[in-house]
């Protein structure tokens, strides 16, 4: 039986990334989030993820992106800092500059650019807020 939240609706669970923005939806602005989520759509601009951010097989995102962890399945380009892993699965396409923690290119996937791979561990995963300086 599905657990109740207070309000009668069944509570985020947080495991597998909601999709916020849908296939055929274009959007630009900032978004801000504190749960696991996915963009399947076109967007331009700033993202800051406190858990796992997703962009899907059929996005393509221009942004500047701050998240704990981050999986590349469509086009991305842009700044990216990840404290945790940056993982570009197969068919999955970036370009820009990023700083991780960890990162992860598959085979199929492609990442053109430069960055820094900071590793996990002694508290090197906190990374200072806003854009990366060149």
């Amino acid at each position: 039986m599905a657990e109740k939240s207070d309000n009668g609706k069944p509570p985020l669970t947080q495991g597998a990334p909601r999709t916020v923005l849908f296939p055929d939806s274009s959007i630009s602005g900032k978004l801000s989030y504190n749960l696991p989520i996915k963009i399947d759509s076109r967007f331009t601009g700033e993202i800051k993820a406190s858990d796992l951010l997703v962009v899907g097989a059929n996005a393509q995102v221009d942004a500047h992106i701050s998240a704990r962890q981050l999986q590349v399945e469509g086009k991305l380009v842009g700044n990216v800092q990840v404290s945790g892993c940056f993982e570009i699965m197969p068919g999955g396409q970036f370009q820009g500059e990023f700083k991780v923690g960890e990162l992860k290119v598959h085979p199929g996937a492609v990442c053109e650019g430069k960055g820094k791979v900071l590793g996990l561990g002694d508290g090197v995963a906190q990374l200072p807020e806003g854009p990366s300086s060149p």
